[in-house]
């Protein structure tokens, strides 16, 4: 089955779809024509809808596929780049979409250590769509992530298709200040023993910017662990939202699995949603989930102005501090690097 048709199936997006509960999905354009069918609605970017498919999307089967954002690239003909990292390499990557519907295929060898740096599409249209699809393989170190200038791309959707074999590493972070509407979400399934999956992202939104995170992560081995920390920075009128979902599977002993979302409110009509779900099938397992609301530390605020740094100053302190915590505990990688060099700025 491919993309158009089980879009077809499925239908645009709906606030009763559990999948986009807090996202505005009046804001998403209709790609469906009178008939039902996307493949001839190119108004969206003129000229991708007539591109030729390549094998790659064909070989895929999306017939219990129910995310639309992961869809949506290959229904409207993205390229694909299919990439495959030999085992035991050291690689450092960046990877740009240079339309707007991207598809990115990439293979992690055994043993390998990969960098890879996500960087935006400069231009400026309606509705930006990526898609990627990631198979890390047995003992691979991992680490993908973005922190790009804010942009004020109206409507920007990333997908993520993670899968890891035994004992490998993937550490995914983020940086999120675009001032229009944007969604990350994920699958990532750890389908072997001793894998991890560490996600950190930290958004920092003002105006009426509204970002969105949909992640689902499924123990499919024992021994397992799966941490997620979103921390949110909120001003104006912006709205965040997290829904995560872990599945921890029947026979998936001694699972480790921790969710945790901070957020500060900088102004009263600033706002924050969380749903945290678990599912969980075996008792053998330590599976945490907590969320934190609240405005900058009054005591804290005390102590810096009480020792003559201006309240503003002051107040920028604290919030870098809040920022850069989200990612202190990460190795000293060219992610770390680059992450907190962007909240250093």
């Amino acid at each position: 089955m491919d993309a158009v048709t089980r879009i077809q199936q499925i239908g645009m997006p709906r606030r009763n779809n559990e999948l986009w509960t807090f996202f505005p999905v009046a804001k998403i354009p209709n790609v469906l024509n009178a008939d039902g069918d996307c493949r001839h609605h190119a108004s969206l970017v003129a000229g991708s809808a007539n591109a030729p498919r390549n094998d790659k999307q064909e070989s895929l089967d999306f017939s219990k596929e129910n995310d639309f954002a992961a869809l949506l690239p290959l229904a409207k003909n993205a390229r694909t780049m299919v990439r495959t990292i030999p085992e035991g390499a050291n690689e450092m990557a960046m990877l740009k979409c240079n339309d707007d519907f991207g598809h990115t295929v990439l293979d992690i060898g055994k043993g390998a250590h990969v960098s890879l740096e996500i960087l935006d599409n400069k231009v400026q249209h309606e509705i930006v769509a990526e898609r990627f699809d990631i198979s890390v393989g047995e003992g691979a170190d991992v680490e993908i992530f973005f922190a790009n200038p804010a942009s004020a791309l109206p409507l920007r959707f990333r997908h993520f298709r993670i899968t890891q074999a035994a004992n490998s590493m993937v550490r995914f972070s983020n940086i999120l200040t675009d001032s229009g509407i944007g969604r990350i979400s994920m699958d990532c399934d750890l389908n072997g023993e001793g894998a991890t999956f560490d996600y950190r992202s930290l958004s920092i939104l003002d105006n009426t910017a509204s970002m969105h995170q949909r992640l689902t992560i499924r123990h499919n081995a024992p021994n397992t662990v799966s941490t997620q920390l979103a921390r949110n920075l909120l001003s104006g009128s912006a709205y965040a939202s997290y829904d995560g979902m872990v599945i921890v599977g029947e026979k998936c002993t001694k699972v480790n699995s921790g969710q945790l979302v901070n957020t500060i409110l900088l102004s009263e009509d600033a706002s924050v949603s969380v749903k945290p779900v678990l599912k969980i099938y075996h008792d053998d397992v330590e599976c945490t989930h907590g969320n934190t609301v609240g405005e900058l530390d009054a005591e804290q605020m005390f102590y810096l102005v009480s020792r003559g740094i201006p309240k503003e100053t002051a107040k920028k302190m604290l919030m870098k501090a809040f920022a850069q915590e989200t990612f202190l505990p990460l190795p000293e990688t060219p992610a770390k690097k680059r992450l907190l060099q962007t909240l250093s700025v």
